[in-house]
């Protein structure tokens, strides 16, 4: 793989956006708040505030006051502090989900958070791949929106199986991870987003 390419797939797929992706996904399903766009842009606007600009702007900010050396954050012992953060952003989201009573997202948001809880422990010992956690992660959410509303759409599985590969072969690329770190990450996103159609019952 062209080494610029795997740049641009490493930074569009940064696992600080992918929530975005998957709250897209969300809008895209009439089942969901069913054709009313209003409610519809104002749910994904909080999540996407709290969950991708704010941990956005913390990560930035990080990296000027040089917490984080590189953009990267490719020393694991850096990412703690971004890791943290993010999480209590996640869990905050998934409570206000629940009051509110929008519990498709709120399981979703929960089981991310679940996984990003799951990075950081294991990065006080190990550096473990959050890009293919995360893309990882947006495939098994993809499968319990399909499975929550009966929106079941094949195409976009086959897009984000590529998507997950491309990502992975680009941090090989860029030789920011092992393949065991990219295996792993990647089982991780799929081993608790998979299990999420079981919080509905």
């Amino acid at each position: 793989m062209n080494e610029q390419l795997a740049k641009i797939l490493t930074i569009v797929f940064q696992p600080l956006l992918i929530p975005l992706y998957g709250l897209l996904m969300l809008i895209a399903v009439p089942q969901f708040y069913g054709y009313n766009m209003y409610i519809k842009l104002v749910v994904i606007g909080i999540a996407v505030l709290l969950m991708v600009v704010v941990p956005v702007a913390w990560y930035f900010l990080l990296v000027k006051f040089g917490v984080i050396t590189t953009p990267q954050a490719s020393d694991r012992k850096e990412r703690i502090w971004a890791y943290l953060f993010t999480l209590l952003c996640y869990a905050g989201t998934a409570s206000f989900f629940y009051a509110v009573k929008s519990y498709t997202v709120a399981h979703v948001i929960t089981m991310a958070a679940a996984s990003l809880a799951t990075i950081m422990f294991i990065n006080f010992f190990w550096k473990i791949s959050a890009h293919a956690t995360g893309v990882s992660g947006l495939l098994g959410a993809s499968l319990y929106i399909a499975f929550a509303f009966g929106a079941y759409n094949p195409p976009l599985y086959v897009a984000l199986i590529i998507i997950c590969g491309l990502v992975c072969s680009a941090r090989l690329q860029l030789e920011a991870h092992t393949p065991a770190q990219l295996i792993a990450g990647t089982l991780l996103g799929l081993t608790f987003m998979l299990p999420l159609p079981l919080l509905i019952w």
